[in-house]
């Protein structure tokens, strides 16, 4: 299969993948971020070369649409299909989950910024000790009126209420902060759709190297029932002087070849089951059951224009994107320190002192203006190092939209190979069979050499496994054309 470098089976993207969207992911599956993790569908595609192209592999049956008999399956042995493979994927995936919570973070925490243009209400109190008595409360006329004895002074004094302040200018850093938290949601709804289409390849993937391996066990098997079938006549043919004992031999060492390398192909189809379980979210040790691939082969529905403007709309571009939103947001919050800010503010105070028999009531509304003067150079420091992430993240945004243009540029390519080597594989098989055919014709009239059928027989093997493989590369390629565009453009 193709080998790419998704996140993990639970994917978290930071914006790119690798291989199919050269970096989850995985697979995320994904972008052109890179990714660290080694993905189910690289060690699926390591796994399925080793267990058809191993020296020695026996000869194989063709390659089947129907489903395979599976005898050793459990009668409780769940039953999937590619469709519901994904679904199931989608569900389950931690990582994507994970995504799912940042996003809801990321929008209350855009709403919370929203909300700080309401200003802040505060409930204070504060209980003083004086070195001396101090007046209680402002004096006035009325009080005046009674003569200064009437004033209450006091030592100990308790004073409480309300405050609420609204900020009315801050040099444009209150919208330029509003604005930074809403573009850093829209980043993490980019992400999450990035990652779920990475999840999509990856189970496509390891759905793809499951079922190619299902072929290879059944072509191991019809070569073994072949072999068995030979070697039964070939011992009736030893014992009656027909044949020479080495013919026999040389089909049993082919024999046992072909049965070590059954075990081989189910081992790595065990070990290709389990990690689609647990990419599921299932018990890997769970007996399950998966459909065949669709007999129909996958068909790109656009032209390529429309894929290369599909890609430029894809999640690593668009989270690229917002990253020189945010940067321009982030260069406008370090302008607003060069401007003043002003503020109103209201207050409405209780206070109390043991000279009085009740507390006494005050108010206050203040507008108030703040010019920043000197701050030791740091203003300037800080709008250079904004100006300086603004053209990183322009560079950024270039280097990404040229490896997703890239990536789609890779995939389509496989794509078509994949069409191309599925057609000569298909012929090749025909050519194969046919050639074992007669191989076994003429070896079982004298004119051929059990040497010239098993070599035969080896050819139609492997050319039912290069079916098998092309066929899942295929699918592989239809689902990573569709992870790198994020649309299913390949049906």
């Amino acid at each position: 299969m193709i080998a790419t470098i998704p996140a993990d089976l639970s994917p978290t993207r930071n914006g790119g993948r690798s291989g199919s969207r050269v970096a989850p992911s995985l697979l995320g599956f994904p972008s052109p971020n890179t990714r660290k993790a080694i993905p189910p569908a690289a060690l699926a595609a390591v796994v399925l070369l080793a267990a058809v192209f191993a020296p020695g592999l026996g000869p194989a049956a063709a390659w089947a649409g129907s489903p395979p008999s599976d005898a050793r399956a459990p009668a409780d042995t769940l039953h999937w299909n590619l469709a519901g493979v994904v679904e199931e994927a989608l569900a389950a995936s931690p990582g994507l989950q994970a995504m799912k919570q940042l996003r809801a973070m990321n929008d209350r925490r855009a709403l919370a910024a929203q909300l700080t243009r309401l200003g802040r209400l505060s409930g204070v109190a504060r209980a003083v000790r004086y070195k001396d008595d101090q007046i209680l409360e402002p004096m006035t006329r009325q009080l005046l009126a009674g003569g200064m004895p009437n004033l209450p002074f006091d030592q100990d004094q308790f004073h409480y209420g309300l405050t609420y302040e609204i900020p009315l200018f801050l040099g444009g850093k209150l919208g330029a902060s509003i604005r930074l938290a809403k573009l850093e949601a829209k980043r993490s709804e980019a992400q999450l759709i990035g990652t779920q289409w990475q999840v999509r390849f990856n189970a496509t993937s390891l759905y793809a190297s499951a079922q190619t391996l299902v072929a290879v066990e059944r072509a191991v098997q019809g070569q073994i029932d072949a072999l068995q079938a030979t070697k039964k006549r070939l011992d009736i043919m030893v014992r009656e002087g027909k044949r020479p004992d080495v013919d026999r031999l040389k089909v049993v060492e082919q024999l046992e070849g072909a049965r070590a390398r059954l075990e081989s192909v189910r081992a790595n189809e065990t070990k290709v089951r389990a990690m689609l379980l647990g990419l599921m979210g299932k018990d890997p040790s769970q007996p399950a059951r998966f459909d065949p691939l669709s007999p129909d082969e996958p068909r790109l529905t656009v032209d390529v224009a429309q894929l290369r403007d599909a890609v430029d709309h894809a999640s690593p571009v668009r989270q690229a994107e917002l990253r020189v939103a945010q940067a321009g947001a982030k260069k406008a919050i370090a302008r607003s320190a060069f401007f003043p800010r002003l503020a109103a503010r209201a207050n409405i105070m209780e206070h109390a002192s043991p000279s009085r028999v009740g507390p006494d009531e005050t108010w206050e509304i203040s507008l108030g203006v703040s010019m920043p003067l000197f701050e030791g150079g740091s203003r300037f420091a800080g709008m250079a190092a904004a100006s300086h992430g603004k053209a990183a993240a322009e560079r950024k945004l270039e280097s990404v939209r040229l490896q997703a243009e890239a990536a789609l540029e890779d995939a389509y390519a496989q794509f078509t190979a994949a069409q191309a080597r599925l057609t000569a594989a298909r012929a090749r098989k025909q050519a194969g069979d046919e050639a074992a055919r007669i191989e076994q014709i003429r070896y079982d009239t004298g004119a051929g050499t059990i040497e010239d059928l098993l070599r035969a027989r080896d050819r139609a093997m492997l050319a039912s496994a290069s079916l098998a493989q092309a066929w899942g590369d295929l699918y592989t390629a239809a689902a990573r054309i569709n992870a790198v565009v994020e649309e299913e453009v390949v049906r």
